[in-house]
């Protein structure tokens, strides 16, 4: 029981040493702006009590500020000078004073706040803020400010909710283990894993930063973290509701991933997921994205599923799929050079996709060209219709034939460089017609060399392809 008990003062005593060590802080009424004083009073008590919650602060309560001021005869809401402020914090034995105002300008608010050090005078931060809507939303905003005037990052509830998004889960993504695989190929899929889940909006995730931290804090490497008793216990750290590990793995050509998203609080699994995947190792981006959906419970995107199944969007890069001359000719048809990419002839499809957009290009050019020289000529042609004075005349006359030439070049431009635009178009469908997609890659050249015909009796030339 004694031994109990001396553990006990020692935790109080420790607790009690820490928070000393904390820097004081005390916080004045803001001054009001087209705002009530009530209503500016409410704000300022929702700031102390958010700044209380930081627990990096230690504050002083509002009835001993309004005490001294009391006994110096001043108003909380009067003293908004700089060395106000200042004589109130030395009389409260305070560092930090904090002091600001709510004003409205229109419809929108707005809140300016700073922070400054009694002893030196200096501003250790200032911040501000606008916002448009109900002056109750001003709550959250203070709730928000509170973090920020202290220089931490605001809870992410705060931040949601001036969004508009409804609060969500708080997710912590550990780096999947490497089985068979490189570390770095495991820690690439975790990052896109990491992204899809964000993308999702339904889940609020931790920094990879954040986390990496509360593992050097530890003392764990960031790969040796892999068991449930571990990853739980850097979510208890981290403060989050779910914790996601798995591993990346392969066997043979089968590559295999295995995933846990469970309970902080309780240990408990929620979902699991395993997928299995054979075929090039870049598909198992594909496979990691719309794990990020089902391991929420969600329906992955239709351009995910089309793009696993080798669907319009992911056709061009799927080169294990059988190739075919429609598929070629709709590419072509839409963009001169893809039909070619896609049949594996990427220099000629690159080449005709280049040939296609400088033409394209040099043509809007002409375009511009025509329409500035054909101003050009309507306004030289009415100041020489309108001239009486010979050498007036002869100035518009030169200038109207002037802009003729450059406005007959400029056409003669564009219909050159739109024929060569349709003809290059034309010959990338035509060529993705007519070529059969899987030969549409440059063939290696042929050459000639001797060799002995044993049945002649003599050297004869023999045609081949170089290997």
């Amino acid at each position: 029981m004694k031994k109990i008990l001396k553990y006990l003062i020692l935790v109080l005593s420790a607790i009690l040493v820490a928070k000393d060590t904390l820097p004081t802080i005390a916080i004045l009424d803001f001054e009001g702006k087209d705002v009530s004083l009530s209503e500016v009073q409410t704000l300022a008590e929702r700031m102390r009590t958010e700044i209380g919650n930081t627990n990096a602060v230690r504050l002083i309560e509002r009835k001993a500020v309004e005490k001294i001021i009391e006994e110096q005869g001043l108003q909380q809401s009067g003293c908004t000078t700089d060395e106000c402020v200042a004589e109130v914090g030395q009389l409260l034995g305070v560092q930090f004073m904090v002091s600001g105002s709510v004003g409205k300008i229109g419809d929108s608010y707005t809140i300016d706040a700073k922070m400054f050090s009694v002893e030196t005078g200096e501003t250790v931060r200032a911040k501000n803020t606008t916002y448009k809507g109900e002056i109750s939303g001003l709550l959250n905003e203070m709730q928000i400010l509170a973090w920020e005037i202290t220089g931490l990052d605001a809870p992410s509830k705060f931040i949601l909710k001036r969004e508009g998004t409804p609060a969500s889960r708080t997710v912590a993504v550990m780096d999947f283990e490497a089985r068979g695989i490189t570390g770095q190929e495991a820690r690439t899929l975790t990052d896109r894993l990491t992204t899809e889940l964000a993308r999702t909006k339904r889940v609020l995730l931790v920094e990879r930063n954040m986390m990496n931290e509360v593992l050097d804090e530890q003392g764990f490497k960031k790969d040796g973290c892999s068991s449930d008793e571990c990853a739980a216990e850097i979510g208890a750290m981290l403060g989050v509701d779910l914790m996601i590990n798995g591993s990346i793995g392969k066997i043979g050509k089968t590559y295999t991933i295995d995933a846990k998203m469970f309970k902080v609080s309780t240990g408990v699994a929620e979902n699991m997921k395993n997928i299995t995947y054979q075929g090039p190792v870049d598909g198992l981006i594909v496979e990691i994205e719309i794990l990020a959906w089902q391991i929420l419970g969600l329906n992955p995107p239709k351009d995910l599923i089309k793009k696993k199944k080798g669907g319009v969007a992911g056709l061009a890069l799927n080169r294990n799929l059988p190739k075919t001359k429609v598929s070629a000719v709709i590419r072509s048809f839409f963009i001169p050079g893809l039909g070619q990419i896609y049949g594996t002839s990427d220099k000629l499809g690159y080449s005709i996709m280049a040939t296609e957009l400088a033409m394209v290009g040099l043509a809007f050019k002409a375009y511009n060209d025509y329409g500035l020289a054909d101003n050009s000529f309507n306004v030289a042609i009415d100041n020489y219709n309108q001239s009486s004075n010979l050498s007036d005349i002869a100035f518009y006359k030169s200038e109207t034939n002037s802009a003729m030439n450059k406005r007959d070049k400029a056409n003669s431009s564009l219909q050159l460089f739109s024929t060569v635009a349709g003809i290059v178009w034309g010959s990338s469908v035509l060529h993705a017609l007519f070529v059969d997609p899987e030969k549409l890659s440059f063939k290696k050249p042929k050459k000639f060399r001797y060799a002995y015909d044993p049945y002649k009796k003599r050297f004869v030339v023999n045609i081949g392809i170089w290997s």
